[in-house]
């Protein structure tokens, strides 16, 4: 057996930050509430939550003059509005390249329609989109052109403006782009802001399931970038598995003699990677 863990597998820094700064605010203060999950890793929640931290799924849920945590995929532009009504302290952790698209997508506000491509029910996306006016549209499928289109003709603004989800399909985005570009009249600007780190995890997962036997993709069942890695690796691997700990790994059956390769998502911490690997080889 042999196993390959990829390079550019685990935390990447948007996600290292968030929650070594999610630690460092619960050493000082516990009771800290977070919106939403932190990042899609159960494991990562559960550490946290015994340090204090307490998982909201709602700005109402949090008691005035309390302390919450905006989890590193972004929040609502009205989560801010509402936060400062019950006089809350907010520790803004959303991930510096979502950050930037906002800032981008401010910039060309006044005269562009503006395209996120991304799933339609990701926090990051809608977050993104709340900042993005009213003529803006979330793009996920090719099946969705037509009522964007019918969106970016009402609204009738010069231009096109697109960004995509830091952790969108980077092949998913060309297609769509292309097609955007063929059926929309009018100047199109495109700005890829997928995370280096996805488009790096993405590549080196499409080359290393073409080199084994069987691939391992460790992470949470909700990470939108994990469920990517699952998606390329299909196209290569005729065994694929999601997996998220090495509990997932006791109904898995003859791979003693395999070549099995391993990829972790971007919020999926190395401990974990490392007890896989344990398991494995003992």
């Amino acid at each position: 057996m042999e196993i390959i863990i990829g390079k550019h597998s685990g935390f990447c820094n948007g996600v290292r930050f968030t929650v070594e700064e999610a630690t460092k605010a619960l050493e000082e203060k516990k009771g800290i509430y977070c919106l939403g999950e932190i990042v899609h890793n159960e494991r990562v929640i559960e550490d946290l939550e015994k340090k204090g931290m307490k998982t909201i799924s709602s700005i109402e849920e949090a008691p005035n003059h309390s302390k919450v945590i905006i989890r590193a995929h972004g929040e609502l532009k009205e989560t801010y509005e509402k936060a400062k009504k019950k006089d809350i302290e907010l520790l803004d952790l959303t991930c510096g390249k979502i950050k930037a698209i906002r800032i981008k997508i401010k910039n060309q506000l006044e005269d562009s329609f503006i395209i996120i491509m991304g799933k339609k029910n990701h926090p990051e996306t809608l977050g993104v989109q709340s900042f993005s006016g009213k003529y803006s549209y979330i793009l996920e499928n090719q099946e969705d052109l037509s009522e964007c289109k019918k969106k970016y003709e009402k609204s009738k603004k010069e231009k096109i403006y697109i960004v995509s989800q830091t952790t969108f399909n980077s092949e998913k985005f060309d297609q769509l782009t292309e097609l955007v570009k063929q059926e929309f009249p009018g100047e199109i600007i495109v700005e890829k802001t997928i995370c280096n780190a996805t488009s790096d995890r993405q590549k080196e997962t499409e080359e290393l399931s073409k080199k084994v036997d069987l691939m391992l993709i460790v992470g949470g069942k909700k990470s939108s970038n994990t469920k990517e890695l699952e998606v390329i690796s299909e196209k290569n691997c005729k065994e694929v598995y999601l997996i998220q700990d090495v509990n997932d790994l006791k109904e898995l059956k003859d791979w003693k003699k395999k070549t099995i390769g391993i990829m972790a998502g971007a919020s999926t911490p190395e401990i974990v990677v490392k007890e896989i690997v344990e398991y494995l080889r003992g």
